[in-house]
Formats: C-alpha cells, sequence, structure tokens
C-alpha cells in the first residue's frame, strides 16, 4: 500500500468525532488553531521590522555619504560580485537614487564581446559623461569577464571618486610586467586609432558543443543529444562563419491499457555566410544553409541567399541604438519526408523580403521593434509578415512596465504533410501545425520599494535547492 492510500483510508475509516467519544482531537485542533494564530503575527512583526530596518549607508571617516552608483546592466555583469569587490561605493536599487548612472551595453562579434560602458552623471556631477569600451574574448573565463567588468568600473569611477573626500583613499598603479606584455603584445595603428594585436589565429575562433539529457520515470523517459561546431572570423572589413548542428530527441510513454508511444525527433543544419563592410551605414552579405528536420517534414533542404543591409545610425553604435532596413533575395530547394499537402514529395522556389528593426538602450529603458516581409517571386500568395515588439519602461522610482508582443500572418506552409498530424504527435509535439496566424505576448509591471541601498552580500541559502519553497 502506498501513503497515498494509506492516507486515503485513514481518511474513510476515521469517521466524525462524537462529543463523549473519549477523544482529545478537538481540543487538540483548537490549541493549534490558537499556535496558527500565534505564529503568524510573530512572523509578521519580525518581517514588518526586518523591512523597517533599511541598510546603512556608507560614510567616510568625516561623516560624508559616499559615491551613490546605480549599475544598470542586465546580464555578463555578475552584479553580485561587483558589490563585493567594489565596496567603497553606496550602491543604489535605483537611477533616481544615483549620482552616477553606469549603463551597460553588450554587443557579441564573431570571437568576442564587446560591452560599453556609458557613464551618467547625475545631480552634482549632472553633464559629467563619459564612455569607456571592454573587449572580452569568447575564450574567457567567467571570473576573467567579471573582472575586466570591474576593472573599467574602477577605472571609470575615479573621475567621480576625486571629487569626494574619498579621494584620499585612491591609489593608481600601473603593472607591465613581463607575463602581461607578452599577452597584450601589439603595435599601434594611428589611423585605425586601436591597437592591432599579432594574432597567430588570425581572428579565427573555432567552438565545439556537446550535449545530452536523460531522464527516466515508471512510465515515460526521455533522452536528447545535441552537438555543434562552427568557425567564425569578425574583423572591421568582413565577418565570416560557419558551422553544423545536429539534435535527436526521443520519448517513450507507457499508457494505462499497457500500449506505448515512442516519439523521435531529429534536425540537422548546416551554415555558411560573408558579409562585408561598403561604408559605416552599409553592408552586404552572401550566405548558404541546408536543414533536415522532422518537425518540419524536411528530408533535406538547401539554400542559397544575398542580403544588403542600411543602418540610419553608424554600425559602431549599434550596442546602443540601431535603425536598420534590408533587402534579401534567395532560392531554396526542399525534399519532404512525406507527400505535402500540394501533393509535393520535392519542389524549388525563389523569393524575395525585406525586414525593418529597431532597437535602443537609454536610461529610462530599452525598445526593440522588428517587422519582416517576405513572398515567393512566383506567387504573391505564398507570404509572410511578421511583427514583434519588446518594450521596457523605467515610469517612476521602482516602478518599471515591460511588454512584449510578435504576431505572424502566415502563408507559406508548404512543407505540412498531407496525412496531417495524429493526436499523439499533437500533444508531443512533433509536428508543425497548419496555422494562419501566430500571436504571442505578455505584460509584466514590477515595483520595488523600501531602503534605497544594495551595499550587502549575503549568499547564505540562496540556492533553489535550500528547501524553503519545495512542496514535493
Amino acid at each position: 500500500m502506498t501513503p497515498r492510500d494509506s492516507l486515503e483510508s485513514a481518511r474513510h475509516h476515521s469517521g466524525p468525532v462524537r462529543p463523549g467519544s473519549g477523544t482529545n482531537t478537538a481540543p487538540a485542533r483548537q490549541r493549534q488553531r490558537r499556535a496558527r494564530h500565534l505564529i503568524f503575527p510573530v512572523l509578521a512583526l519580525f518581517v514588518s521590522a526586518g523591512l523597517a530596518a533599511p541598510a546603512p549607508a556608507l560614510e567616510t571617516t568625516d561623516g560624508t555619504e559616499a559615491l551613490r552608483l546605480f549599475l544598470d546592466c542586465d546580464w555578463g555583469c555578475d552584479f553580485t560580485f561587483q558589490r563585493s569587490q567594489i565596496t567603497y561605493v553606496n550602491w543604489v536599487r535605483d537611477r533616481q537614487d544615483a549620482e552616477v548612472h553606469v549603463l551597460v551595453t553588450i554587443q557579441s562579434g564573431g570571437n568576442s564581446r564587446e560591452y560599453t560602458f556609458n557613464f551618467i552623471g547625475l545631480e552634482r556631477f549632472e553633464g559629467v559623461d563619459q564612455r569607456l569600451i571592454h573587449t572580452s574574448s569568447f575564450t574567457d573565463t567567467d571570473d576573467e569577464r567579471r573582472r575586466g567588468v570591474q576593472r573599467i568600473l574602477e577605472l571609470g569611477l575615479v573621475r567621480y571618486v576625486l571629487e569626494t573626500p574619498q579621494a584620499e583613499g585612491l591609489v593608481v598603479e600601473f603593472e607591465n610586467g613581463e607575463e602581461q606584455g607578452e599577452a597584450h603584445r601589439g603595435h599601434f595603428h594611428p589611423e585605425a586609432n586601436t591597437l592591432v594585436v599579432d594574432d597567430p589565429w588570425n581572428h579565427w575562433v573555432y567552438r565545439l558543443r556537446l550535449n545530452t539529457d536523460f531522464r527516466s520515470e515508471d512510465r515515460r523517459d526521455s533522452q536528447s543529444y545535441q552537438t555543434s561546431a562552427s568557425a567564425g572570423r569578425t574583423t572591421d572589413l568582413w565577418r565570416m562563419g560557419m558551422g553544423v548542428f545536429y539534435s535527436y530527441r526521443e520519448s517513450n510513454f507507457e499508457f494505462e491499457d499497457g500500449s506505448t508511444f515512442k516519439n523521435v525527433s531529429r534536425s540537422t543544419s548546416y551554415f555558411g555566410q560573408v558579409i562585408r563592410t561598403l561604408a559605416p551605414h552599409w553592408g552586404v552579405g552572401v550566405g548558404a544553409s541546408s536543414r533536415r528536420s522532422t518537425f518540419l517534414n524536411l528530408d533535406s533542404s538547401y539554400r542559397a541567399a544575398a542580403a544588403i543591409e542600411y543602418n540610419y545610425f553608424p554600425y559602431s553604435e549599434s550596442s546602443e541604438r540601431e535603425f536598420t532596413f534590408a533587402y534579401f533575395i534567395g532560392g531554396t530547394r526542399l525534399d519532404y519526408e512525406e507527400t505535402t499537402v500540394f501533393d509535393k514529395l520535392e519542389e524549388t522556389y525563389t523569393d524575395q523580403g525585406a525586414y525593418i528593426a529597431f532597437g535602443m538602450e537609454r536610461p529610462w529603458g530599452e525598445a526593440h521593434l522588428d517587422l519582416q516581409y517576405s513572398h515567393f517571386i512566383d506567387d504573391f500568395d505564398r507570404s509572410r509578415i511578421e511583427f514583434s515588439t519588446d518594450i521596457e519602461y523605467h515610469i517612476v522610482r521602482g516602478l518599471s512596465f515591460d511588454v512584449y508582443a510578435g504576431v505572424s500572418r502566415i502563408r507559406d506552409q508548404i512543407y505540412l504533410p498531407k496525412g496531417g498530424a495524429t493526436d499523439a504527435e499533437v500533444l508531443v509535439a512533433r509536428r508543425q501545425l497548419e496555422t494562419d496566424l501566430s500571436f504571442r505576448g505578455g505584460i509584466q509591471l514590477r515595483y520595488t520599494f523600501g531602503s534605497i541601498y544594495n551595499n550587502v552580500v549575503n549568499s547564505r541559502l540562496s540556492s533553489e535547492s535550500g528547501g524553503f519553497s519545495r512542496i514535493f
């Protein structure tokens, strides 16, 4: 008998408790209720007391409050680490409480990740702004990456700390040892105004990845394998890349009647592309790809395409703002696993399209808008229109509003199998289903209040496996 069966049996056989039956259950329950009524107010008192006690602000020796700093970085900065290392400033939760707002934008290249630090002066530092750039290689460890961020933050803060009483504690050191000099060996190019590094790899970066997952229960199990390999090279003039990806997923189910169902999904893809910089606002490129997919009924497919893009803003500012317009044209060859709804096992088509993309990151938040249209050249009815938006806005101190939405009008699902999808395939999402319209969206409203300071770092029992919220 399972624990659940024992519990149900106890419930059925216990019956109601009658007065005079000699049991003390009723008084015991009353004592439990009284205990609960006492416990919850006491807990509430402790919680309210904790909320009412704000974290103390850091002060200098003469009692002057330390510089108030707000770090605005969505990812890649390790906020907890920065607070634990840079302890001579007051970290605040909202930019409206800050004297310095550091807005960090991150842009990934072919072999590196570029951090742009915008130091924005507020209150007494109004108008005292600066921009610093840090580049981290994809081969850097997480610790090397976050220490690089720390270094740039501290360099940028010197300008502001110098105007506070804490300037007395500043110490500037310059490290130029043999090991560091070897690691950063290069020469300065006066025209490009950049340091050209002697790179034996000639800017090529290679990546290999292997991932596997296994899960098993009494009546179902699953396993998956994913592997990929890619190579890329990025310079100011060229961006090149190529790669391969393979995925295998298998799930097995056992039903009440003893029957079983096995779901297998495979996907393989190859790609290659070459993109050339034409001017500060222009880029052009060509590419080719191949794909196999059980989900899309593709036994094999091949595509070659070319595109040209114009950015209203210089590409050097793309981590902060971009407004791009592009046109593309290409040809595709499709071989299907099953006969399609149009009675075809293979076909070739050409298509063309255009897209508009807008994105910006500002102290008040960020916004992204994308609109794309494409159609078959010989059949304008076979078309697709996709629109998506994502906006995050900081309304007032502690209050922010996020909204995202996307809608697609789909008229180009020529790959759907003629037989359709079985109920089991629908349940396990094995096949793409026919649809004319696809929509997604969401809204989030966040409000934070309390102490403006966020200096203390305490990671005790911060793991999700700590057990505080676990039910089973």
